[in-house]
């Protein structure tokens, strides 16, 4: 790989997305979120805006919650580029209104439905770089969930 030009490493870069990204299931101001076209248990990620670093921030939250009793709160990352800018992250499927929690822990921030989806039968936040971890830390204490309009 290290004798590859330039133009042959961006071949390599769109065979690989061709083959890995499937449809596009999700996307917001700074990402899109796509089918694995290999394993359909997983999603990939890949962070659209040069300055904003959601995919870092997201990883970043699930290193600290994964051994904790918090971790049920979240979709598990499974793996991120070492530039941050793809993230593979274990699928949810979409969420009922009825089976949105009626509370959630108080460093969510971003209570949009289309945040939330249902991981081993529970709801989990699979977009969580947005949130108030840091400022709160990792409080048990749950809040009546103001959810925003569900679309």
């Amino acid at each position: 790989m290290k004798d590859m030009n330039i133009s042959g490493m961006d071949i390599i870069a769109r065979d690989l997305m061709h083959t890995l990204l499937g449809d596009v299931i999700g996307q917001g101001a700074f990402r899109r979120v796509y089918e694995c076209t290999i394993n359909p248990e997983i999603v990939i990620k890949i962070e659209t805006d040069g300055y904003y670093h959601h995919n870092v921030h997201e990883n970043e939250v699930w290193e600290r919650v994964e051994w904790t009793s918090h971790a049920k709160w979240f979709a598990p990352v499974i793996n991120i580029s070492p530039c941050g800018k793809v993230l593979v992250q274990k699928r949810t499927e979409p969420i009922p209104k009825n089976k949105l929690p009626e509370k959630i822990p108080n460093y969510f921030t971003d209570t949009k439905p289309d945040n939330w989806g249902l991981f081993d039968g529970r709801p989990v936040c699979h977009d969580y770089s947005i949130n108030l971890l840091m400022e709160k830390g990792m409080s048990n204490r749950l809040v009546k969930a103001k959810w925003l309009s569900f679309t």
